[in-house]
């Protein structure tokens, strides 16, 4: 059967004429490979783990990734073709920026590939589970964990207009603008993005100077572990910003909620949307802005 019909629902291909109701239905894929962190996890969320023939090694990483418990039963590649064709793979999903050499063997070979870009918005975590679960033949799993995220995030949902500013700040200085994942959560949860209203789009970075002369309400960061310890992810701990943003005001959401987008993401809009509660309720005159609603 030709490629572009193997993944169809048997439904469609009883339509098309090209099985007949007494034949077997096409099995969905048995042997998916993920080349990608972000795909890893919807491959984890969606697929049982007999159907899952490797993910990528970042998937283990605890650090990054929301299926580390999971992956650390599962084989794993570091991206190379060699190691993906021994695995004989039916269904390949991957990044659009990642692995590109091993990808276009793989299409060259014929076997099917999925790819995705980054998820900047829960629209986006929408379409890409529901894309990725029609290649697996598992949209049932997709629109249960779709419900859960949109339960989720309709409890997360902000009282009143008050929008305090918060930062994402993280090593030497990085951060998350106006158009990407960070600033569609803290949107949902009631906050305002200060690196977008500095004038940010996409990721960028911000002077700490900048940082300490106009405090946010809040500052989301996360020190290095011991693990990893150098001058730049120090800066979150630099004097300057200590003085200016408190440590009441400072909070850590675990990265694997918001690394890569998935349904997961809704429990990072529940934690700020928490954080925002508690700030409001010890420190309810702000910023200006935030007090009013209206971006600074």
């Amino acid at each position: 059967m030709p490629l572009r019909f193997r993944l169809l629902p048997a439904a469609a291909l009883l339509l098309l004429g090209l099985i007949s109701p007494g034949m077997a239905a096409p099995l969905p894929p048995q042997r998916v490979v993920s080349l990608n962190l972000c795909t890893d996890q919807l491959a984890v969320l969606l697929l049982p783990p007999e159907r899952i023939a490797a993910l990528s090694d970042l998937s283990r990483d605890a650090d990054l990734s929301y299926v580390a418990v999971q992956a650390a039963s599962l084989p794993v590649t570091h991206g190379t073709a060699e190691e993906v064709l021994a695995l004989r793979p039916d269904l390949i999903l991957a990044g659009i920026y990642t692995a590109r050499p091993t990808v276009a063997l793989l299409k060259a070979r014929g076997i099917p590939v999925v790819e995705l870009g980054l998820a900047e918005d829960f629209d986006s975590i929408r379409a890409q589970l529901r894309q990725v679960a029609a290649a697996l033949d598992s949209g049932d799993r997709a629109e249960a964990l779709i419900a859960s995220m949109d339960r989720m995030l309709a409890a997360a949902a902000p009282a009143d207009g008050r929008r305090p500013r918060l930062l994402s700040f993280s090593a030497g200085g990085f951060t998350a603008g106006a158009g990407t994942l960070m600033d569609a959560v803290m949107q949902r949860a009631g906050l305002d993005n200060y690196a977008g209203s500095h004038g940010l789009q996409g990721y960028g970075y911000l002077p700490v100077e900048l940082v300490a002369a106009d405090p946010p309400d809040l500052l989301l960061t996360r020190l290095a572990a011991e693990t990893r310890p150098s001058l730049s992810t120090r800066l979150p701990a630099h004097p300057a910003l200590t003085r200016s943003v408190p440590p009441a005001a400072r909070i850590d959401v675990p990265a694997p909620l918001w690394t890569c987008g998935g349904p997961f993401t809704a429990e990072a809009v529940q934690r700020l949307a928490a954080a925002r509660d508690r700030l409001l309720r010890a420190a309810p005159v702000l910023h200006p802005a935030a007090a009013s609603g209206t971006p600074p």
